[in-house]
Parts: structure tokens; C-alpha cells; sequence
């Protein structure tokens, strides 16, 4: 009457990736996008598509999972931001201040549209991890790109409101820094 029943595996169907197999993809899809949006955009250009990248990752998550997975993707960037405040103090032994998020560039729109595409991907990957360590881990990189990009951290207030902004839409480009009429734009 004691005995142990092996589990049925019969209908497992296919062996789950595991994060060791996972994380790795997720580093390169968001250097592969780093390094193809400075092709075409400056630095800041790129934050501002890592914030873009950053947008789809809340954006989606709440629509499939609810508030409480976008509050744990505003932890994990929060905590980055406070590691890299952290970090910096320690070095230099003086607070450091918020970056301004600047003004889009004539990249912006390019380097938003590789970010969101990295995004998409991260996601593919997540949904086929037995957990959302792939999600967690773009979350997190993706802020320290973004740190990277802007060489240091902005204010939470200005990234959350950035963050919520509404998805989709191109990022407003102001004319100045536009190329002359009749030069292609990519």
C-alpha cells in the first residue's frame, strides 16, 4: 500500500529550458541591439530606445500578468538605479547627480524601434523559460544599459513618467535636429 508511483511523464511533452540555457540569449539580443542602435544614433539616442525597450516590458507584463508583476519590474530598475547611485558614491565619495533624460535625437526613433523589437524578443524567450528569470534578467540589463548610455542614473520621477507614457507612437523628434529636407532619414 506504500508504494512510490514514479511520476507519469507521458504527457510532459518536451524538456523546459532552464535558465542557464536562457539567460545568455537574453544578453546577447540586448547587446546586439546596443550595438545596432549606435550605428545609428549617439548614446543618448539608445537610452532613450532602452527606455522605449524598457516601455513594451511593462506594458506587456501588465497585460498578461497584472500591476503586481509592473511594480516588480519598477523594483528591479529602481534597485539597479540605487546600486549604480551606490556604487558611484562609493567611488567618488560625493552624491551623484540625476541625469537629465534629454531630448530625442534624429536616432531616437531607430534605436526605440530596435529596443522594442529586443523587447519582443526577451519576451519570446520568458515565455518559454519555466519562470521569469529571462524577464527579470532583461529588465535588469536593460537598466544597466540605460545608466550606460546616459553615463549615470536619472531621477526616478522623470524615468516613471517616461515609462508610463503611452506604447506605440515614435518618439517627438524636434525639427533642429532633423536632416535637411530631401536627406533620407536612415
Amino acid at each position: 500500500m506504500n508504494e512510490e508511483h514514479a511520476p507519469d511523464v507521458s504527457s510532459a511533452g518536451p524538456p523546459v529550458e532552464t535558465q542557464a540555457e536562457t539567460l545568455p540569449v537574453v544578453n546577447a539580443i540586448i547587446a546586439t541591439a546596443a550595438s545596432a542602435a549606435l550605428k545609428r544614433g549617439t548614446g543618448q539616442d539608445v537610452g532613450l530606445g532602452v527606455i522605449a525597450a524598457l516601455r513594451r516590458l511593462r506594458a506587456t507584463a501588465q497585460e498578461e500578468a497584472g500591476l503586481a508583476v509592473v511594480v516588480a519590474i519598477d523594483t528591479v530598475i529602481r534597485s539597479r538605479l540605487l546600486a549604480e547611485n551606490l556604487t558611484r558614491l562609493r567611488a567618488s565619495g560625493a552624491p551623484p547627480a540625476a541625469i537629465v533624460i534629454p531630448t530625442p535625437g534624429r536616432g531616437a526613433n531607430a534605436a526605440a524601434a530596435i529596443f522594442e523589437s529586443a523587447a519582443d524578443s526577451c519576451l519570446a524567450v520568458n515565455a518559454h523559460a519555466p519562470d521569469n528569470g529571462p524577464l527579470e534578467l532583461a529588465v535588469y540589463a536593460l537598466t544597466g544599459q540605460l545608466v550606460q548610455q546616459f553615463g549615470g542614473t536619472p531621477a526616478w520621477p522623470a524615468l516613471k513618467d517616461e515609462l508610463d507614457r503611452p506604447l506605440g507612437g515614435h518618439i517627438p523628434v524636434p525639427t533642429s535636429v532633423l536632416p535637411i529636407e530631401g536627406a533620407p532619414v536612415h
